[in-house]
């Protein structure tokens, strides 16, 4: 009778002899001092110092690597939005096979520029994982070449399950995993290696409140199938987990949570900025959730999977400052004018009077609402931290100002 798990410790081992020479044993370190994290007890693995600056290639090696020679011979294709992408081609490149992906439309341009440059051939198809998934298969049946899944394969899932191997190797006393999910993969390849290593590793995924099936999956004792995924982290932007992993977290047993993409935008920030390490929203989620669940911290040593770096820098933009607001240390306010000279003047002398430097000023005459001979300003600040900002708006406020604070972008 076959497992009906189809990876077990044995496999992640043979995988961890396979890929050798093709994929980076990456650090484990101690979280620097974090806002929020415990002075000791969390450690960070950094699989966004992968040759492609993700986990994915893990698996993907550990599959091309494994076929025959026939098999190789027709070349490999696979759907992914950008990470198992490159996981691929960069696999197929060492084999000196072929590589078709597909991704959706709205794939991260800098990760369809980095799986092009890895010589794979790229094909737009749908506007999600799923429907690139059903063109890829298309394909593979089309033109006869060998489809790599990026979440639902056994040999996948054991070259992602390396990853728990060098963890329990470097810290042998971790008390529990934490890792962003997507598909679920890299949660499943960790789970089978830690909990057959030690049982009482405690494994916990996490996932965008916008991509949130996990946790109704585990509930419901089925895979749940959402809705369109909405999360920039697009990692974590499946709409299902697959059917394998879950057979794997049933049996084993897992803790999941899930967070909102400010929370994980506000994570990115505090990885680049403390740590020095850019993480993409899948690879800063485990953050995320460790501050918003502090409680899954206690009784042992926790790490985190920084589980990618591949980040546009047009996103990234962006999530600096969403980073920098939820710090406190931009303050966007709303003021309405009289439309006469001096009025702006007067609004700006506030903020320097109380040193906040202006960063930007929008000063809007068109738009309906307002009275005649009224403007409406808006102006964002650079100030120190959340007391200079409540510092700043009570002054407006002392002065007559009728100021509204307005949240700086969101992801």
């Amino acid at each position: 009778m076959s497992d009906p798990l189809e990876v077990r410790l044995e496999d992640v081992g043979a995988a961890a002899q396979r890929i050798l020479g093709v994929v980076r044993r990456t650090p484990l370190i101690e979280a620097p001092p974090i806002p929020g994290l415990p002075a000791t007890g969390v450690y960070l693995k950094l699989e966004n110092l992968q040759p492609i600056g993700a986990f994915k290639l893990r698996g993907a090696a550990n599959k091309i690597l494994s076929l025959s020679s026939e098999e190789a011979a027709h070349g490999v294709i696979a759907a992914s939005s950008g990470n198992h992408a490159q996981g691929v081609a960069y696999a197929a490149r060492y084999r000196g096979i072929s590589a078709t992906i597909v991704m959706p439309r709205g794939a991260s341009p800098a990760k369809v520029s980095a799986t092009r440059a890895l010589g794979a051939r790229v094909v737009f198809h749908g506007g999600d994982f799923e429907e690139a998934d059903e063109e890829a298969l298309r394909l593979s049946k089309a033109e006869g070449l060998v489809y790599v899944h990026p979440f639902n394969d056994p040999a996948v899932i054991a070259g992602q399950g390396t990853v728990a191997l060098e963890i329990l190797e470097d810290l042998p006393k971790t008390r529990r995993i934490i890792a962003g999910v997507g598909g679920g993969g890299l949660l499943a390849g960790i789970t089978v290696a830690a909990k057959e290593m030690d049982p009482a590793v405690e494994i916990v995924g996490v996932q965008s409140a916008g991509a949130d099936t996990l946790r109704a999956s585990m509930e419901q004792g089925r895979v749940v199938v959402g809705g369109g995924p909405k999360t920039f982290a697009d990692g974590l932007a499946t709409r299902n987990i697959g059917d394998l992993p879950f057979r794997i977290f049933q049996h084993f047993g897992i803790k999941a949570f899930s967070v909102d993409d400010r929370s994980i935008a506000r994570s990115v920030f505090l990885l680049l900025e403390n740590a020095k390490l850019l993480a993409e929203g899948a690879g800063a989620a485990p953050l995320a959730a460790a501050l918003a669940h502090p409680e899954i911290l206690q009784d042992g040593p926790t790490v985190l999977v920084i589980s990618g770096g591949n980040l546009d820098m047009l996103l990234l933009d962006q999530i600096l400052r969403v980073g920098l607001s939820t710090e406190g240390r931009l303050l966007r306010i709303r003021a309405p004018l009289r439309d006469k000279p001096g009025q702006l003047a007067e609004l700006l002398g506030v903020a320097a009077g109380h040193s906040a430097n202006v960063r930007q000023i929008l000063h809007d005459r068109e738009s309906s609402g307002r009275s005649p001979g009224e403007v409406t300003v808006e102006v964002e600040l650079e100030v120190r931290d959340a007391a200079h900002a409540s510092e700043v708006l009570q002054a407006y406020r002392d002065k007559g100002w009728n100021v509204v604070r307005v949240t700086v972008g969101d992801v």
